[in-house]
């Protein structure tokens, strides 16, 4: 009785975040032993409303928000612990009930730490990824104010050079009125004297001239400047949208490879788990066989009397093993076969361990968004492992 109740319960380590879930469990186990009313009054709050009203106040829920999947285990371990001491102490039929439902409890605390780690997990990237998108964000601001700068400094430079120029034109309207006057003055005077000042004058409006294209030149160069300027904020535009249709490709792989990569760690639990039984089987057979060849040996081996040959064949006959040769044969084969399985599992772990290290060595940057389990393998869920 004992030992198949201690094969219902877990086996991890030991842990300390729900001593008081153990204590009103020895309480409910106590109370077995009270009349059945009180049984009944006390069943009719079931161990579900029981662990809610635990968990449901605020101190307890803050204690526990980072309660893990190891960490249920050590729990079931403590807890079954406990009811081997209750077993030992009262026996069996005073907690058959209530194993299977303390078994479910830990069941539903074990999915419930399982869903905090992948919700924190996410969480985790999802911040991650907040940052970077933060970064970029602010880098493009920071090269779009940059820009500004630049582009006002390149439109005050071409203000001032724009008054600067109007000013000198207004300066060599006036200096041609001027000489304009001088020139019909001395015309008046003498009309000989006309032809040198009327050279002269030419020579200073070619000069004049000469300032406003070089200065209209100037403007021009500035304006292709500032076309050269858009188009390289254009291209950095074009690069930084390349940039991040990238990082989303990488991002994807890196899901991809997340995935094939949880699968192979399953599958090699999975065969490692079987290649324990089936070296625990092998070992079994090994050990019968050992045991059937000494037996053997030692009924050959025994001593016998030559004086009484029809004693030395009755004490052969009783001594004879009780196994036939066909049995041999059916456990030699056995073992065989055993052997063989054993061997094909070793092979198909170590390929899964080699791809594991190959996908493990593609470098991948870039945040991963975790997939939720019912996309990657439908509705299953895996198996509890507090009945182990």
């Amino acid at each position: 009785m004992t030992t198949s109740s201690k094969n219902e319960l877990p086996s991890p380590s030991t842990f300390e975040h729900v001593p008081h879930l153990v204590s009103q469990t020895s309480l409910t186990t106590d109370t077995f032993s009270l009349p059945a009313t009180t049984t009944s009054h006390r069943n009719s709050r079931t161990s579900i409303d029981f662990i809610r009203e635990m968990t449901c106040s605020s101190p307890l829920r803050q204690e526990y928000a980072n309660l893990t999947v190891l960490d249920v285990y050590d729990e079931a371990a403590l807890i079954g612990k406990d009811f081997e001491r209750i077993i030992e102490a009262y026996g069996t039929e005073t907690i058959r009930d209530l194993v299977p439902k303390v078994i479910h409890i830990l069941e539903l605390l074990e999915l419930q730490a399982a869903k905090n780690e992948k919700e924190t997990d996410k969480l985790i990237e999802m911040k991650l990824r907040i940052e970077r998108l933060e970064m970029d964000k602010n880098e493009t601001r920071e090269l779009r104010e940059k820009f500004n700068q630049e582009l006002e400094l390149i439109e005050e430079q071409w203000r001032k050079e724009a008054d600067n120029l109007m000013g000198l034109v207004s300066k060599l309207e006036d200096e041609n009125r001027r000489l304009r006057d001088e020139l019909q003055h001395k015309t008046d005077l003498n009309e000989k004297s006309n032809l040198p000042s009327q050279t002269e004058i030419i020579s200073i409006t070619r000069e004049e001239l000469q300032c406003i294209k070089n200065l209209t030149d100037e403007n021009m160069k500035l304006k292709r400047m500032l076309k050269t300027k858009d188009k390289e904020l254009t291209q950095k535009t074009l690069d930084i949208e390349a940039v991040q249709g990238q990082l989303e490709r990488v991002c994807k792989l890196n899901c991809t490879l997340r995935q094939k990569n949880t699968f192979s760690a399953n599958q090699t639990q999975r065969l490692m788990v079987e290649k324990f039984d089936l070296e625990v089987q092998l070992k079994e057979k090994e050990n019968f066989i050992n045991h059937m060849k000494d037996r053997v040996t030692d009924e050959l081996a025994s001593p016998t009397s030559p004086m009484n040959p029809i004693n030395d064949l009755t004490a052969l006959e009783a001594n004879q093993p009780r196994f036939s040769l066909e049995e041999l044969r059916q456990v030699l084969w056995e073992r065989n076969d055993l052997k063989t399985k054993l061997m094909e599992v070793e092979e198909e772990l170590r390929l899964f361990k080699e791809q594991e290290d190959d996908d493990n060595n593609g470098a991948v940057e870039g945040p991963i968004p975790l997939e939720p389990d019912e996309k990657l393998y439908g509705h299953k869920r895996e198996e509890s492992r507090i009945r182990q």
